[in-house]
């Protein structure tokens, strides 16, 4: 008598898994530490100035901002220096983690399919190598800011919650770009088309207090969550509170990206290896 066969139909949708591959992901410290590390001293292993290089171009690109965009402010010289300083450093850090995160599980195939690691596992060292560069951008930020002769104020720590708040987004955003992109490849040329217009719809180029009159530039740009995300940030550090319509914004969002994660990592972790 031959025994019936059973076909488990279990876990084609799993969201808690992400949760448990997220948790299990973060006990690896070292493993995508190790990961971010290497992938650092490989993109600088045969440049003569190594990791200058981050310094530099950080540095060109704020002050050819300064001078050629200056003038169209209302602000004096040196606070639109340390404005479009302090918001292209985190501008840079969003925006990388999310172009990173279309590619994040594309370029770590091979470990994907021969080592069982926690998918967030790629995810947090993607993460940790564009924090190590927005670490160095805002030394370099905070060094203009107290050499133009300001100090930090009281409100200033305000940006430590809204950062870990950011931080905690770019996994969710980069989990969730990085199953699509994996199942659906026309999905990281839109991204790339979108990063594009986000760098001239979010205000790092101009002051958001200085266009606040009704239109399709100030509609565009309140409907961008980059413009928000730098508000929550760099505000407190320019000494005033972040306005509390942007938190509201970023809080909401937040929980949209973590309910998505969840839908899309519930439905996708198991297929990642024969999408890839």
């Amino acid at each position: 008598m031959t025994r019936p066969v059973r076909i488990s139909t279990t876990d084609r949708f799993n969201p808690m898994i992400v949760l448990t591959d997220l948790v299990d992901g973060a006990k690896r410290v070292h493993l995508w530490l190790a990961f971010a590390s290497d992938e650092i001293q490989n993109r600088y292993r045969r440049s003569k100035l190594g990791l200058a290089w981050i310094v530099l171009s950080y540095l060109i690109f704020v002050a050819t901002i300064s001078i050629f965009f200056g003038t169209f402010s209302d602000l004096d010289h040196n606070r639109f220096t340390i404005y479009v300083a302090i918001n292209f450093a985190i501008f840079t850090f969003l925006l990388g983690n999310i172009t990173d995160g279309c590619a994040v599980f594309r370029v770590a195939r091979t470990w994907i399919s021969s080592v069982p690691l926690p998918h967030s596992t790629h995810i947090y060292k993607s993460i940790a190598r564009s924090l190590f560069v927005f670490t160095i951008n805002m030394i370099v930020a905070m060094t203009i800011f107290f050499l133009y002769g300001y100090k930090l104020e009281l409100v200033a720590w305000e940006a430590i919650p809204a950062f870990l708040l950011l931080l905690v987004d770019a996994v969710f955003v980069q989990m969730i770009l990085g199953y699509i992109t994996a199942r659906f490849r026309d999905i990281e040329h839109l991204i790339q088309s979108i990063t594009r217009i986000l760098f001239f719809t979010t205000p790092v180029l101009w002051v958001r207090d200085e266009h606040v009159s009704r239109g399709m530039r100030s509609t565009v740009s309140e409907l961008n969550p980059m413009t928000h995300a730098l508000e929550i940030f760099s505000a407190p550090i320019l000494g005033r509170h972040a306005d509390p319509h942007s938190w509201m914004f970023i809080l909401y969002m937040s929980v949209a990206l973590f309910v998505i994660a969840l839908v899309v990592g519930g439905y996708s972790h198991r297929r990642l290896p024969y999408w890839l």
